[in-house]
């Protein structure tokens, strides 16, 4: 009888352990027709005309929130498939910088539990993207979203090869995250 209690708290242990280490997710981004790998974790320069790909993947079912604001100060939402299963990759583009030139944000907001004043942020604004309403206040919630996660300081990542190669034989990167349940994480370019 003792060592099936000790089994089970061992066990019990072993899984609020796995559940303390948060989410683990990547993020792989690469430009131009070399497909070159490119870490995000400084702004990204790019002509206009450049294309770039975003992939996205975690290691445990997730939502996956990924929104791009531009230049001019436009929002665009980039998938309204926020559930994500582990190991399912997610693609985004190919993609084109366009003028007028300046800074592009891409958020990438991954989560271990949905967020629902997002998801509700994002319908209001996909149902009237025009709306001036809907787009600042999905602005907000973004805002809201990164301020609640930045008191916690930079989120844990590491630039690593991914174990495959693109064209040209050149190695492939990711940028790994891990140890959060929420990451508001921001891909900035400049053209």
């Amino acid at each position: 009888m003792k060592k099936i209690a000790a089994i089970v708290l061992f066990l019990a242990v072993s899984v609020c352990m796995l559940q303390a280490q948060g989410l683990s997710w990547n993020v792989r981004f690469v430009r131009g027709q070399s497909q070159e790998s490119v870490p995000i974790v400084q702004a990204i320069r790019m002509e206009t005309g450049d294309t770039f790909q975003i992939t996205i993947s975690s290691e445990a079912d997730a939502f996956c929130y990924v929104l791009c604001y531009d230049s001019q100060r436009q929002l665009a939402v980039l998938n309204n498939d926020f559930q994500m299963r582990a190991s399912q990759e997610r693609l985004f583009g190919p993609m084109m910088i366009n003028d007028p030139p300046g800074t592009e944000t891409i958020y990438i907001i991954m989560s271990s539990d949905r967020q629902t004043q997002l998801e509700e942020r994002i319908r209001s604004f996909n149902s009237q993207p025009d709306s001036r309403s809907f787009h600042n206040n999905l602005v907000r919630e973004i805002q809201s979203l990164q301020n609640s996660v930045s008191r916690l300081g930079e989120p844990a990542s590491v630039y690593i090869p991914s174990g495959g190669t693109t064209r040209g034989n050149t190695q492939a990167f990711v940028t790994r995250f891990s140890g959060r349940n929420l990451y508001v994480r921001a891909i900035t370019i400049r053209h």
